[in-house]
């Protein structure tokens, strides 16, 4: 599927415009309860989240990365531990830097899942966890009737590149990741874990 967001550009631009609602927005698309799930599946100490946004994930951690592209969006985070304007395709960090690497609703914005897979099992750790928390409804898919969404989820939705449990598996497997989880959080949304194989 051909992305509607194409590039960092444009993504970066599309995230800048919902900075100042973005926390209202994600308060309606992600459930606390997911969040504590999702930490419970952190490993280690060094986590890298990818497209942090304003914090919402990892805000209170101080050993935490986390990265995005949007100025606008880090300039609102709430963030003890290390904020970087960065391109997750061309990431500023050394192979092996991450105990744990969260995509909280990041992962079906890039531009090529199967390249951002591999960048991910580099910069894991032997051992590391990626952690994907993503859409899981064909509801989501541009095209598809739109409803039971909230008008939140439909500013998203547009954008999003919804991936079946094989299609995860492949892409996670191709990456030389270990896939360890795929589990339906509600109608809508799945959590996805994978792992790296300790030599």
């Amino acid at each position: 599927m051909v992305p509607i967001v194409q590039g960092p550009a444009k993504t970066r631009r599309f995230f800048d415009r919902i900075a100042p609602w973005y926390d209202r927005i994600n308060a309606r698309i992600y459930k606390r309860e997911w969040l504590n799930r999702v930490r419970s599946e952190f490993r280690g100490t060094r986590i890298l989240d990818v497209g942090v946004g304003t914090g919402f994930s990892t805000g209170e951690l101080p050993t935490a990365v986390g990265i995005d592209l949007s100025q606008e969006m880090l300039k609102r985070a709430r963030y003890r531990g290390d904020l970087l304007r960065a391109d997750f395709t061309r990431p500023p960090f050394k192979t092996g830097s991450f105990d744990t690497i969260l995509f909280a609703g990041s992962f079906y914005y890039l531009p090529d899942a199967d390249a951002g897979a591999r960048i991910a099992a580099r910069l894991l750790r032997p051992g590391g966890r990626m952690i994907l928390l993503s859409p899981a409804s064909r509801l989501l898919r541009p095209g598809g009737r739109m409803i039971l969404l909230s008008p939140a989820t439909r500013l998203l939705a547009p954008f999003v590149r919804i991936y079946r449990s094989d299609e995860y598996r492949r892409i996670l497997e191709a990456a030389g990741l270990r896939p360890v989880r795929y589990e339906r959080l509600n109608w809508a949304a799945c959590l996805v874990l994978a792992e790296k194989a300790v030599p």
